[in-house]
């Protein structure tokens, strides 16, 4: 396989049929070199069997990594220069990868381009494919982990990966978002690139009480990013001034 210039990462934990529907998607609508990792974070035996099957690399853990234990892993192994970490219950569209590319490569600002999606936070929320990319105010309505795309190095010596502080999953990924806005980066949305998510087909199917444990990793994110989350304008200044005194922040 030549050098790949995107690695497609995502998670499995069981829920076969929704990975193989993602798999199908990417298999038949990528055009750019490009090579699929699947993480897989503790299922049974024929569905681990499966995924070194299917995966052109596949990491297999007997026990749950979390969602960012999974993700850190699979983007320590990629090769691309672009890394695309995706949600297993989602379907991409064809011309994806060029367009993705394309939007990053234009916008050297952009720490996390994130296509639109159809299920997930209203920032990236959408029906249908529109023709515009649009940069997301920052420290204000961040958009959910569904599908981010990023710079491979500047994603693990910048950002610091995905913050391991948030059991299992949920909260990491406005973690994320925040501090690549600290970080000074923006975040765009591709509406060019409609994402069908199915949504919560994981956590609602293997976590017994996610919506507790979702309020509990919201809580810890808000502590962790108090001035940031309540005073967006504030931050938003405050950072504003830093870099212009030092632009090393």
């Amino acid at each position: 396989m030549s050098q790949p210039l995107i690695s497609v990462i995502t998670l499995s934990w069981d829920n076969q049929s929704y990975t193989a529907a993602f798999v199908k998607s990417i298999r038949q609508n990528t055009k750019l070199p490009y090579e699929l990792i699947i993480v897989d974070n503790g299922s049974a035996a024929e569905t681990q069997y499966w995924v070194q099957q299917v995966a052109d690399r596949a990491l297999i853990f007997a026990e749950n990594q979390g969602f960012p234990g999974g993700f850190n892993q699979g983007a320590a192994l990629a090769d691309g220069q672009y890394l695309l970490m995706a949600n297993n219950d989602t379907e991409f569209p064809p011309g994806w990868d060029e367009q993705l590319v394309e939007t990053i490569e234009k916008y050297p600002n952009a720490g996390i381009v994130t296509p639109a999606y159809t299920s997930g936070r209203k920032s990236a929320l959408r029906y249908e494919p529109g023709q515009s990319v649009r940069t997301i105010g920052r420290f204000r309505k961040y958009p959910s982990g569904v599908a981010f795309f990023v710079r491979k190095n500047q994603f693990l010596n910048e950002f610091g990966g995905w913050s391991q502080d948030y059991a299992v999953a949920s909260g990491e990924d406005a973690d994320l978002c925040f501090t690549v806005w600290k970080k000074g980066y923006d975040i765009l949305v591709d509406e060019r690139v409609l994402v069908i998510h199915e949504g919560k087909v994981t956590s609602g199917s293997k976590l017994s009480d996610w919506q507790t444990h979702f309020r509990t990793n919201s809580h810890q994110f808000k502590r962790k990013w108090f001035y940031y989350f309540y005073f967006p304008y504030l931050a938003r200044l405050t950072e504003a001034v830093r870099r212009k005194l030092d632009p090393r922040v």
